[in-house]
């Protein structure tokens, strides 16, 4: 089916629905009204059958055009998935927006700050989930950068979008990156600090 003839069908369809809205509450009212002994009873009775035979042939139209378009479940599904997907690519572009306008490394030069970015990117990613960052080892590495004077970890909500804006890879929420920073002790952090000594020569 073109586009142009499914529109057709889906405007006829909605067209239809809007109808069946405003019958619908006719035929309820003509209904009540015939219901009571009044003197126009027989007429309020014949508009009664008329508004419901033109609503079931309104049903019947919209059940045979249901094949060929959405349901008004699929639509509002639909509305609500675009929403959320509108909202996290806004919440992406600010915090690539909240990266760019942010670095915590420091005393280092322009060629520096690339190799440190691109060993930060290099790093093995989480065993069981490919799509993430191995927390525990890219927290040693900015300890480490934190130890030799080349970084300043104290923004941590910064921090962490820096991180995932540099990895390009999922970071867990705010509250294990930042537990993971505090918690990271020295005694781990040696060898990434050789690793970072050796590309900073």
């Amino acid at each position: 089916m073109n586009a142009n003839l499914s529109g057709r069908i889906y405007t006829i369809d909605r067209s239809i629905r809007t109808a069946i809205r405003i019958v619908a509450p006719i035929c309820f009212l003509l209904l009540i009204g015939a219901s009571f002994d009044l003197p126009c009873k027989r007429i309020l009775t014949n508009a009664l059958v008329v508004a419901a035979i033109i609503c079931g042939v309104l049903i019947l139209c919209r059940i045979c055009l249901s094949p060929f378009v959405k349901s008004d479940e699929q639509e509002e599904f639909e509305e609500k998935l675009d929403y959320v997907l509108a909202q996290r690519k806004e919440s992406q572009h600010l915090q690539t927006a909240a990266s760019e306008a942010y670095s915590p490394l420091q005393n280092l030069s322009q060629e520096q700050e690339k190799k440190v970015k691109q060993l930060l990117r290099s790093l093995p990613a989480n065993e069981r989930k490919p799509e993430a960052i191995k927390l525990a080892l890219v927290v040693q590495y900015l300890k480490a950068l934190e130890n030799m004077n080349k970084a300043n970890l104290s923004d941590l909500y910064r921090l962490r979008i820096w991180v995932i804006s540099i990895t390009e890879k999922e970071v867990p929420d705010s509250s294990q990156f930042n537990e993971a920073v505090r918690e990271c002790a020295t005694s781990k952090v040696s060898k990434a600090q050789k690793d970072l000594a050796r590309i900073l020569q």
